[in-house]
């Protein structure tokens, strides 16, 4: 606790008196000790004969610092102020996700053309035929001659034997080209290289009998003449 100046001189006389009497021993003890000023009433310093120094003003001492008491709390700081919160934004609702066109299929490699068909010249040509069916026993000659008409092959047919009076092909009924020797025949070639189906009318028996048999012309030895 500091002192005022005018204070310290009051506790000094105080100091001076309380000395003083106790060096006489014959002063009464009448002076009560609540007749002293207390330190903080003001007190009129004695005068006496001898000047008392000033004395210097006391040093405060680390005690006498003043300190804040225990029950005074230290300002708190300031809260934080947060910001206000804003209300959480609905989020948007996602657009649909556009549909991916599907690739559009690879095109189909065009088919190769066929190659053309060859239609074979017009003239006479020659190729290997071959028979088979009846007993076994009759056969006609190869290779056999052929003709071509307008893309159209026609194939001579001379038999083994005289005895043919006609022969058909698809239904249709040819008669011989001669009327000597072995019967001769010239009949259409429907194709090459497979077995084209005929039937040939024999007399060598005691009545007409038609005969099945198969022609087969082999285009790897067709010639032209």
């Amino acid at each position: 606790m500091k002192y005022t100046r005018k204070q310290m001189f009051a506790l000094l006389a105080a100091l001076a008196m309380i000395l003083l009497a106790g060096c006489g021993g014959g002063q009464d003890d009448d002076i009560q000790k609540s007749d002293a000023p207390t330190p903080t009433e003001e007190v009129t310093p004695v005068q006496s004969d001898t000047v008392q120094p000033e004395a210097p003003p006391p040093v405060e001492t680390q005690s006498e610092v003043q300190e804040p008491a225990d029950d005074q709390q230290p300002e708190s700081e300031p809260a934080e102020i947060l910001p206000e919160e804003s209300p959480e934004a609905e989020p948007a609702a996602e657009a649909d996700p556009e549909p991916v066109p599907e690739p559009e299929p690879a095109p189909e490699p065009a088919p190769e053309p066929e190659p053309a068909e060859t239609v074979p010249e017009d003239g006479a040509y020659t190729a290997s035929v071959t028979l088979e069916g009846g007993s076994g026993r009759a056969t006609v000659e190869s290779p056999a001659a052929l003709r071509c008409e307008g893309g159209k092959f026609y194939a001579t047919i001379v038999w083994s034997s005289p005895n043919y009076d006609y022969m058909k092909v698809d239904g249709e009924k040819y008669l011989p080209t001669n009327t000597e020797g072995n019967s001769t025949f010239e009949i259409p070639v429907a194709a090459f290289d497979r077995k084209l189906d005929v039937i040939a009318d024999t007399v060598a028996m005691s009545e007409p009998h038609e005969v099945e048999y198969t022609l087969t012309f082999d285009s790897a030895t067709l010639q032209r003449q």
